[in-house]
């Protein structure tokens, strides 16, 4: 196993599949090599109809997350419930009908019945209305006209929907948000914008985008979708920038963003303020920072903010509770591992004394990094080449750094979700002292209870981010560049 400091080469390390002292530790521990299970008694017993509290938060969030992205009644629901109450209680008054008398003295369910058919035909098969007290007879009167309006004006509508194509919908928009891009990261901030404006239109633009998750934002947030490349000036003229409120660019490709925010500005000057753009590759975001679209766009970086508070609320407080200088263990060098690395030498430059970095292309990964950020000076470093979920590499780190022998913090933070999962049960199994910490980008329920069984703590991105967002960039009325640099 391939295990070398920062002034020697690194030859490349084998990788393999995780096995043998995973899978067995995992028996060892557990008898069956599940995952570790809570003592029966914090578990309800089998067939019980308990409903534990989580559950019941769980069922209350979504049944509110539904509520407010269903599309609200408006003007015409409460309309007809008003319609039909005014046509029961006419009804019931002692008005008369020509063609069915005896119904205002007939049973509660034959009146409801004939005041839901008002709604179909009127009053055209019922006849005029007669005797009883003078308002019965006009409050009648006057639901034979509106209910029949109600029923068409609903069957136009829906007929309009069906047939209007969408360049006519688009052509109407005003004051709307356009977002770039069908990523995770889109997803979560139209849900978010679903929550402070659940009226505001919404336009989501992406070449790509899956019919599951078309079907999504069209059905559930009621978004306009636009197949297209956000940066492209046909797709730029249809979604109409010059009466956008906002505009969102969260695809995966930093080119295309930050091309599409340049185009937007040429385009539709009055948006200067009001553009968000995300930009994965935190040096290209560094980088750019002289150019037009940093100085009038909100630019932000999504591994960033998750970094920056996992070394501010997690590291920082198990470095001052343990006494010697602690190991650092990077199990992922990507984007995230090197800004968790970055943060670290800003923020805790003297709380560790080494830092291990395991990755399958850690070499490169780290004369990337030393090009761009730097390394600095006070820690040692080791590079290890290979796969973390070989065993074989950690038993060789095991023998060269003995971690068993300290407190190491291992952050587990590959581009794959499962991956960390599995990596750190194992890891908190093998090292219990450790502090191990392992990345998703969406909090889970299972992940989560696996982690707090486990003795281990996961991150999550989505969660991080949408907490870090400021309000004023779900804002649409009466922004100012201000409040969005705020």
């Amino acid at each position: 196993m391939p295990v070398s400091d920062s002034s020697a080469e690194h030859p490349a390390g084998d990788s393999a599949p995780m096995a043998g002292e995973f899978s067995s530790a995992g028996r060892s521990a557990l008898g069956t090599g599940a995952l570790p299970v809570a003592p029966p008694s914090s578990r309800a017993e089998p067939g019980s109809s308990r409903t534990s509290p989580r559950l019941r938060q769980l069922i209350r969030s979504s049944w509110l997350d539904r509520l407010r992205a269903s599309k609200p009644v408006g003007w015409r629901g409460g309309l007809l419930l008003l319609t039909f109450v005014a046509a029961f209680i006419a009804l019931s008054s002692g008005v008369e009908l020509t063609d069915r008398p005896g119904v205002s003295s007939a049973g509660v369910l034959t009146r409801l019945y004939y005041a839901i058919g008002l709604f179909v035909l009127g009053g055209l098969d019922l006849g005029m209305p007669r005797g009883g007290p003078a308002w019965g007879q006009d409050l009648l009167w006057l639901v034979y006209f509106v209910a029949p309006a109600i029923t068409a004006s609903a069957v136009i509508e829906g007929v309009l929907k069906v047939l209007e194509p969408q360049s006519w919908r688009l052509r109407r928009l005003r004051g709307h948000v356009v977002i770039s891009g069908s990523s995770r990261l889109a997803m979560l901030y139209l849900k978010r914008l679903r929550k402070l404006e659940p009226r505001v239109p919404v336009v989501v633009v992406d070449p790509r985008i899956g019919e599951s998750l078309s079907d999504q934002a069209r059905e559930i947030y009621r978004a306009e979708i636009v197949q297209g490349d956000i940066s492209s000036s046909a797709v730029l003229a249809r979604i109409r920038l010059d009466r956008a409120a906002r505009v969102v660019l969260l695809s995966d490709n930093d080119f295309s963003n930050l091309d599409a925010a340049t185009r937007v500005l040429n385009l539709a000057p009055g948006l200067e303020g009001r553009i968000i753009v995300h930009v994965s590759d935190l040096r290209f975001m560094l980088g750019m920072a002289h150019t037009l679209v940093a100085r009038t766009c909100a630019t932000f970086n999504a591994h960033q903010i998750a970094a920056r508070h996992l070394v501010e609320t997690r590291m920082l407080k198990h470095f001052k509770q343990t006494l010697p200088r602690d190991r650092v263990v990077l199990a992922g060098f990507g984007r995230f591992g090197q800004t968790v690395l970055e943060e670290l030498q800003q923020r805790a430059p003297k709380s560790f004394d080494r830092c291990l970095i395991v990755d399958t292309n850690a070499e490169r990964a780290c004369s990337e990094f030393a090009e761009q950020v730097g390394f600095t000076e006070g820690y040692e470093r080791s590079v290890v080449e290979g796969d973390i979920k070989d065993p074989r590499l950690w038993r060789g780190l095991e023998e060269s750094h003995q971690l068993s022998l300290c407190q190491p913090v291992i952050i587990v933070g590959s581009g794959d979700d499962a991956t960390n999962l599995r990596a750190a049960i194992w890891l908190k199994q093998r090292w219990p002292s450790a502090l191990v910490i392992a990345r998703s980008f969406r909090a889970s329920l299972f992940a989560e209870e696996v982690s707090r069984e486990s003795g281990f703590e996961m991150v999550s991105v989505a969660d991080l981010l949408l907490a870090s967002m400021p309000e004023s960039w779900f804002a649409v009325r009466g922004e100012s560049q201000r409040d969005l640099a705020a």
